[in-house]
């Protein structure tokens, strides 16, 4: 039964971080500070997104301890209860695995949030692709017009 609890109790990079402000101060660090320029909104939104699901993330291991515990508690009072606590004891369980899928589901409700960034960082930047190439086919029909060429063969 010991060998049921899991070995992965620490969050490891970022796990000492415990707040937004303090997560992003590091990415400003280690990633660069992001710069006044049209990209700064979406790069900022990328940022948050990232910063809050790495907090989720610390917050999901520090959960896990204390579930961890009610599950060593568990295992210890199955021993010893009668009949009717065992009953009383297995819906209590089941109440904790409840909350377990409960965190789970946010879990995955933050990584659907960071693909979804993943898809809208991709999205904008097809999108400043698509302006600059009508910016670029619009500056060549207004240079055309300008210099009105003529298509005839030279004469010799």
């Amino acid at each position: 039964m010991i060998h049921t609890i899991s070995p992965y109790i620490d969050p490891g990079m970022y796990g000492e971080l415990k707040n937004i402000e303090d997560i992003l101060k590091k990415f400003n660090t280690i990633f660069g500070v992001i710069v006044d320029s049209p990209d700064a909104a979406a790069q900022k939104s990328v940022d948050t997104a990232i910063a809050e699901a790495i907090l989720m993330n610390n917050s999901i291991y520090e959960y896990t301890k204390s579930i961890d515990k009610i599950g060593e508690d568990i295992k210890s009072y199955s021993h010893s209860v009668s009949p009717g606590g065992a009953a009383k004891l297995t819906a209590q369980s089941l109440g904790v695995m409840l909350h377990v899928l409960n965190q789970q589901l946010r879990a995955q409700g933050t990584l659907l949030k960071l693909e979804a960034q993943k898809a809208a960082q991709s999205n904008k930047i097809e999108k400043n692709q698509t302006e600059q190439y009508l910016e670029s086919a619009s500056d060549i029909a207004n240079s055309l017009k300008a210099s009105s060429p003529s298509f005839q063969r030279p004469r010799f």
